[in-house]
């Protein structure tokens, strides 16, 4: 009988002999990395958003007018995070007042996202351009910052403080 035990126990005491692989520590958890550090940037602005001024690059004079738009010198530069490269359209609302007008004449802004050339936007008379183009989804990326150049071709000089100005900026960024 005891034999029989004997042997009935054999697997059992065989079963308990695995040997299993060594233990160890699993990997240090790390948050994953994100786009633009601690400011987050939207897909669209408007000069008078509290964090407007985290997406200008260049040529944005900082002072806020009639709490609504912002001057901008020869080439302002923008940049934007957008959720989605799919069927999105740059929108933009500029301004070329009389007042720069009058010295500068005719003038042409030229709109840029990334290298790649959008459109070129002539202001025969001076005015408001509410400005929208569709943006290939190839020229924009989601896990970077989308840079959006505009580039007047003439200067107009303040006779108050000398300072040479380009166009009026009310918004522009990214919208479907």
């Amino acid at each position: 009988m005891q034999g029989r035990i004997l042997i009935l126990a054999l697997p059992l005491l065989l079963a308990g002999c695995v040997k299993y692989p060594e233990p160890y520590r699993p990997p240090v958890q790390r948050k994953p990395m994100e786009v633009g550090g601690d400011i987050k940037l939207s897909h669209y602005i408007g000069m008078s958003m509290p964090n407007a001024a985290d997406h200008f690059i260049a040529g944005v004079v900082p002072d806020l007018h009639d709490g609504a738009w912002r001057w901008v010198t020869k080439s302002p530069t923008f940049q934007f995070q957008v959720p989605t490269t799919k069927s999105l359209r740059l929108k933009a609302d500029l301004t070329v007042p009389d007042i720069t007008f009058a010295q500068t004449g005719p003038v042409k802004i030229t709109i840029a996202v990334g290298s790649h050339l959008l459109d070129t936007l002539d202001f025969p008379k001076p005015g408001q351009r509410l400005f929208e183009k569709a943006v290939p989804e190839e020229w924009l990326t989601t896990v970077r910052t989308n840079l959006v150049r505009l580039e007047i071709d003439k200067l107009w000089t303040s006779p108050a403080d000398g300072v040479q100005r380009g166009f009026i900026i009310t918004s522009i960024g990214f919208a479907q």
